[in-house]
C-alpha cells in the first residue's frame, strides 16, 4: 500500500470516529435543552437531572479528547450526519463537553410546619 492510501484510510477512520462522537453530543445538546427549559419555566430540576447531564458532558469530553477532535471536524461530522439533532447541536454539546455549565437542583419547598402540628406536650403513641 502506497503512504497516500495509508494516509487516506487514516484519515477516513479519523472521520467515522469524530462521526461516532455526534450520538453523545446530540444526547448532551438535549439534556441541557430540558434543563434550560425546565429552569426557564419555574419547573422542578431534581438532583438526578444535574447529576446525568454532570455525567453525560464528563462522557462527551472524554469521547473528543480520545478521539483528538477539534471544533471544525465536529462541524463537518454534523453537516454530513444532520439526522442527529437540531442544526447546530454538535457544536453547543462540544461546548458543554469543554465548559460545563453548573445546573443547581430545584430547593425543596420551604418547611411551613404543618407536618409538625402536634403541641410538643402531645404523647403519641408507639
Amino acid at each position: 500500500m502506497s503512504d497516500t492510501q495509508t494516509e487516506d484510510q487514516d484519515v477516513r477512520a479519523h472521520q467515522e470516529e469524530v462521526a461516532g462522537l455526534l450520538p453523545a453530543l446530540a444526547q448532551l445538546d438535549r439534556t441541557v435543552a430540558e434543563l434550560e427549559e425546565k429552569t426557564a419555566s419555574g419547573q422542578e430540576v431534581t438532583p438526578a437531572d444535574v447529576s446525568a447531564y454532570e455525567q453525560q458532558a464528563a462522557h462527551a469530553r472524554h469521547l473528543v479528547d480520545a478521539a483528538g477532535a477539534d471544533h471544525r471536524e465536529v462541524a463537518e461530522a454534523e453537516k454530513e450526519h444532520r439526522g442527529d439533532g437540531a442544526k447546530g447541536f454538535a457544536a453547543r454539546g462540544l461546548d458543554h463537553a469543554a465548559r460545563p455549565r453548573s445546573f443547581e437542583p430545584t430547593p425543596p419547598p420551604a418547611d411551613n410546619g404543618q407536618d409538625r402540628d402536634r403541641d410538643d406536650d402531645e404523647e403519641i403513641d408507639l
